[in-house]
């Protein structure tokens, strides 16, 4: 390099900082706290993925309250007050905690027309069973009943045909309208439902402060009163983790942070040096979260966590240059560990970019905060620290002269028969371990939502009647009314299951609008109704021919009706059923069956076993996939990281020829040794795990290409293991996060550089 660019570089590069810092923060940055956002991309059918968007949508935007206390008329009163404080907010859509009073009149006048062609399937089975007589029976017992409140209307609807097939409208949940509230059913304590529908997205920091603040007001003001109010919902969980992150955000960056500065304080005894190194941090870490943003427009929380573990890998320079600054002048300092310092962050950067070819949007966001954040750092070192330390006393430092002489004492490794029998012996035995471990794939080992909020869930469900289970039964089709015929013969196998028990509830399509064909066989079944029982059912009632007569003419006047799939989907009474219809935009159709509840194995083997004979029926579950996902992803990152090796172990045999194996044996012994560490620990590997070894190579590889580059082993011992030490403070504390994808990460970092510290004097030459 010129003297020109020399004196060029440093203005240019602050320059470049203060351009990226404005770009990136002249608006307020968007974080990102779903954990769902971290996993590849679904490779699912066009079709299947829009059934998952559609029913994950309706579960991810919904929050659902449930106000429970002895007093039913307190309860009711407070409702309005409950519902007026979730519609006010910005972030809330609507809020539904009442039935309309124009609601059941809108049923009515929606549906009624179709009352003889939409038959419930208790009634439609009668019928075709010729049971004729227990229509007339129904009817007469709704009239003279005291105690009934469905009494049929005569002319309209002699045998109440619309009643049942209300009831049936009704029943899909465990709700029942109590003075047009929402009021659960067959609970110990009166127990009222709110309908709370999201206008902006639950992961949104925004959306779930506002959101959350409003429910613990409330749960806090209704506890005052004598009420519970107890909530489900997406949001809650997305608030749990973007919560436990930004904990461990603070907890783990500070820790990290005060441990490296006493670990300095105690070795250095001044605090200039102390500046001096967490300069470049400071600036890698802003200027990674700067990148990142631009790059993807938001920045997941699990990054900005992971990154906080980047101060112990870009210190590193840092320390490297410090230590050699107390024995030599800042110029003399640079050009003598400058190769070392360059080759150290070639390797980090290949062994780092790895993970950008992952399928993972998280990890890929992970890979350019990292290559960025050390990219970053060591321009600051490189460019700056000298002009900041140009009149700085040299001075040795008295820990390096303790630490060297421990070194010196370490047994170095030599190439014989017995050492490498011990070798073999070792790589076979951990070998052994990993293949006998249990793959961990499981999608669900991420869960971060607390076990309270997951159990409150379960039971709140399990009052209304719902679930948000990811498993359903897409069938395909190429028009709905084929979807509906296909579903009912489906649904003549299903239904025995689910009398047995092997089976959850599920709610279909078919069972809320008949096919054409199918309306034409009720209207046909009705009008032999009506020829075998209508005379004697009027007989009875004392009723006249011409009563009769304007029945029989009513009933005429429905024959043509006939309620299509497109005009059900746009009748507002039938709102809550349209995400059972899933439409696409090159005008394929699909239906969901959607289980009220979870399929165990034995019962997805079963209805495997089942849809097998339904040729545009497939079972659908995300979870399953999502994990077959990450099991095909594990594999191919095993992959990659063994790429990364290999691409390092190439570009430093060009450089130290034969001797090659001192720098490269120290972290692929260490991985192998944290490998099946962790599957002892934790009973297998996961991907997170094999990512872990992406740093013990980086960092592992520092180690030796700094002890193996420098020609005072003294200082560079010490900034090298300074610098381990640094590392395991912010990747050791990561091993207790709460968080498994910073917790398994974290693990296996902690175990794999505490074996390449260990490792390194051994194998890495000594002062001669």
């Amino acid at each position: 390099m010129t003297s020109s660019l020399k004196k060029l570089a440093l203005p240019l590069w602050l320059l470049l900082l203060a351009t990226l810092y404005f770009c990136a923060f002249n608006q307020a940055p968007k974080f990102d706290s779903s954990i769902m956002s971290l996993l590849p991309h679904s490779q699912q059918q066009p079709m299947v993925q829009t059934a998952i968007d559609k029913t994950s949508a309706s579960f991810s935007n919904q929050m659902l309250l449930l106000v429970t206390g002895d007093n039913d008329a307190k309860i009711q009163q407070t409702l309005p007050y409950v519902a007026e404080a979730f519609q006010s907010l910005n972030q809330v859509y609507r809020v539904q905690w009442r039935v309309d009073d124009n609601f059941l009149t809108r049923f009515h006048q929606q549906l009624f027309p179709y009352r003889f062609a939409l038959l419930d399937p208790q009634s439609r089975q009668a019928l075709q069973n010729k049971q004729f007589g227990q229509f007339e029976q129904r009817t007469l017992a709704n009239l003279f009943s005291p105690l009934s409140t469905d009494k049929p209307n005569l002319i309209e609807d002699p045998f109440g045909f619309f009643s049942h097939l209300s009831q049936q409208q009704k029943s899909s949940v465990n709700i029942q309208f109590v003075q047009s509230l929402l009021k659960v059913k067959d609970t110990e304590q009166p127990t009222y439902l709110i309908l709370i529908k999201l206008r902006g997205d639950p992961y949104s920091l925004d959306v779930q402060k506002s959101v959350i603040d409003t429910l613990k007001t409330q749960q806090k003001q209704l506890k005052d009163i004598g009420l519970t109010l107890r909530a489900s919902g997406m949001i809650l969980h997305a608030d749990a983790g973007a919560k436990q992150a930004k904990h461990e955000i603070s907890s783990i960056g500070f820790g990290s942070l005060l441990g490296i500065v006493l670990v300095l304080l105690l070795v250095f005894r001044q605090v200039p040096p102390i500046f001096l190194m967490l300069l470049p941090v400071a600036v890698g870490c802003i200027t990674a979260i700067a990148v990142t943003i631009l790059l993807f427009g938001r920045i997941h929380l699990i990054t900005l966590a992971f990154g906080a573990g980047l101060v112990g890998v870009s210190i590193d320079y840092a320390l490297h240059f410090i230590s050699e600054r107390r024995y030599n002048c800042a110029q003399r300092s640079l050009s003598s560990i400058l190769p070392g310092l360059a080759l150290g962050l070639i390797s980090s950067v290949l062994a780092y970019s790895v993970q950008f070819f992952a399928p993972f949007p998280g990890l890929q966001q992970m890979a350019v905060f990292s290559v960025v954040g050390l990219i970053s750092s060591w321009l600051t070192v490189v460019l700056l620290l000298p002009v900041l330390t140009r009149r700085s006393i040299e001075s040795p430092i008295p820990i390096a002269t303790s630490l060297s002489a421990w070194r010196a004492k370490v047994p170095r490794f030599k190439l014989n028969k017995a050492t490498l029998m011990l070798l073999l012996s070792f790589v076979s035995g951990t070998m052994i371990v990993i293949i006998n471990g249990n793959a961990q794939d499981d999608v669900r080992l991420l869960q971060t939502s607390p076990l309270s909020l997951l159990k409150q869930e379960k039971q709140i469900q399990q009052m209304l009647g719902t679930s948000s289970s990811t498993q359903f039964i897409l069938i395909t089709c190429h028009s709905l009314d084929e979807c509906i015929e296909n579903e009912k013969s489906l649904i003549e196998q299903l239904v025995p299951l689910v009398k047995k028990n092997t089976l959850p509830p599920f709610q279909a399509l078919s069972e809320h609008l008949a096919s054409k064909q199918a309306q034409v066989e009720n209207y046909q079944l009705v009008s032999q109704l009506y020829r075998a029982k209508l005379h004697s059912l009027y007989t009875k009632l004392g009723l006249n021919e011409s009563q009769q007569q304007k029945a029989k003419f009513a009933f005429e006047e429905t024959r043509a009706n006939q309620l299509s799939a497109k005009k059900w989907q746009e009748l507002e009474v039938n709102e809550g059923w349209r995400d059972l219809i899933i439409s696409r935009e090159d005008n394929n159709s699909a239906t969901v069956i959607r289980f009220m509840g979870y399929l165990d194995s034995k019962a997805k083997h079963q209805l495997e076993n089942t849809i097998s004979a339904f040729p545009n029926a497939q079972l659908v579950d995300q979870v399953a996939n999502i994990s077959n996902v990450l099991q095909t992803y594990r594999v191919q990152i095993t992959q990659l990281v063994l790429a990364a090796y290999l691409a390092v172990l190439l570009l430093l045999t060009w450089r130290y020829r034969m001797g090659v194996w001192r720098v490269v044996a120290p972290p692929i012994l260490a991985s192998l040794f944290a490998l099946s560490a962790v599957t002892i620990i934790e009973g297998g590997v996961n991907i997170f795990h094999l990512l872990g070894l992406i740093l013990v190579l980086g960092i592992g590889l520092d180690m030796g290409i700094f002890m193996t580059e420098s020609t005072s082993n003294e200082q560079t011992w010490l900034a090298v293991s300074l610098s381990t030490l640094t590392s395991l403070l912010a990747f050791g504390l990561l091993a207790w996060s709460q968080t498994p994808v910073l917790h398994h990460f974290g693990l296996t970092v902690l175990i794999g550089l505490s074996v390449v510290w260990l490792l390194t004097p051994t194998m890495c030459r000594h002062d001669e």
